[in-house]
């Protein structure tokens, strides 16, 4: 009779969880993740290989990797990143919707550790010793109203179209909701206006990023040299569904004697096949203003193709600024167009 009465009392607890399991608050989060404002690296950041200095304030996307190719009047250099959200690694996406829009202080920290990302990057160092550049970076979104779960129906609207189409619910483990014959694009496409719209909101991510120097090749190097620290903090405020404006500061080199204070405005122009922005920002290391600009094309298959021009120290901070150009190739994990 005892052992009947623990079991009652088990399944009296198991219940309510049974029952959320199998009711629609159980989601997947990175179903919702839409094609716009893909941010930098951070390990490139980390070693000042972003293509501006005015950094975009979104959320990361679950997975980026980057190619790169960096040129300026001393050396053409080629790069690589990787950018993953751990939380996504481990298969954190299955969610209740209830408690991620929650604005208590554990569904607050849930959001943010959810867009968190580490980054690697790596450079050949191009002083013909085969030595390597390489970084890592930390990159977190504090305050992000652009957020599709958060803050519009996107998940709702979903359901009830592949209720209506009579198309079953996919599986929590389901990160995709495309190829179940019924046409999303339309819902996804007004859920992205409605973010892109939201005027006077602001975006607020940080960052933290090591850089260093191999001796010796990147696998069989000696040891690491010339580390720099760099922790950086930007915003984006929306202007309207069509312009964003950009400010970012960034403390470099913060634990040695050359750190300084690099500050920047900048703005974006966003179109339906490419986003352009142009920057001003002012860098401590050699007191001067720095212009840049940047077009980001979106192509098929979750990529763009990104290109900036920007001024930047040079390696003798007497000799003034240098011209110094990027292309980037990225592709990334997203609801894409």
């Amino acid at each position: 009779m005892s052992r009947l009465a623990s079991l009652s009392v088990v399944g009296a607890l198991l219940a309510p969880g049974a029952a959320s399991a199998r009711d629609s608050d159980t989601i997947n989060l990175y179903r919702y993740v839409l094609d716009v404002d893909v941010p930098e690296s951070p390990a490139l950041v980390a070693m000042d290989e972003a293509p501006l200095r005015v950094l975009l304030g979104a959320a990361p996307k679950p997975v980026m990797a980057t190619v790169l190719a960096s040129a300026s009047p001393e050396a053409f250099r080629p790069g690589l990143s990787l950018d993953v959200a751990p939380y996504f690694l481990f298969g954190g996406g299955v969610r209740s919707l209830s408690g991620y829009r929650s604005n208590s202080l554990t569904g607050r920290l849930m959001r943010v550790l959810t867009k968190t990302t580490v980054s690697a990057a790596m450079l050949p160092d191009l002083d013909g010793t085969g030595a390597w550049r390489v970084g890592l970076g930390l990159r977190t979104t504090f305050h992000d109203p652009h957020d599709p779960v958060l803050n519009s129906p996107l998940p709702e609207r979903v359901e009830e179209e592949l209720e209506r189409h009579g198309v079953p619910p996919p599986a929590d483990s389901d990160e995709d909701v495309s190829g179940r014959g019924v046409d999303l694009s339309a819902i996804f496409g007004q859920a992205e206006r409605e973010m892109r719209s939201r005027s006077g909101d602001i975006q607020i991510s940080a960052g933290w990023g090591v850089s260093a120097r191999t001796e010796g090749g990147v696998l069989t190097g000696d040891g690491l040299r010339d580390t720099r620290h760099t922790f950086w903090l930007t915003g984006q405020a929306s202007l309207g569904r069509r312009f964003d404006a950009l400010a970012t500061m960034q403390a470099l080199d913060l634990f040695r004697d050359g750190r300084a204070l690099r500050t920047g405005l900048g703005v974006q122009r966003k179109t339906s096949v490419a986003d352009f922005r142009a920057e001003l920002a002012f860098d401590g290391t050699d007191n001067r203003f720095h212009p840049g600009a940047a077009i980001d094309v979106t192509l098929p298959g979750c990529t763009s193709a990104l290109a900036s021009l920007t001024t930047a120290p040079g390696a003798d901070t007497d000799d003034g600024p240098v011209l110094r150009g990027q292309v980037q190739l990225r592709w990334y994990f997203a609801r894409c167009r």
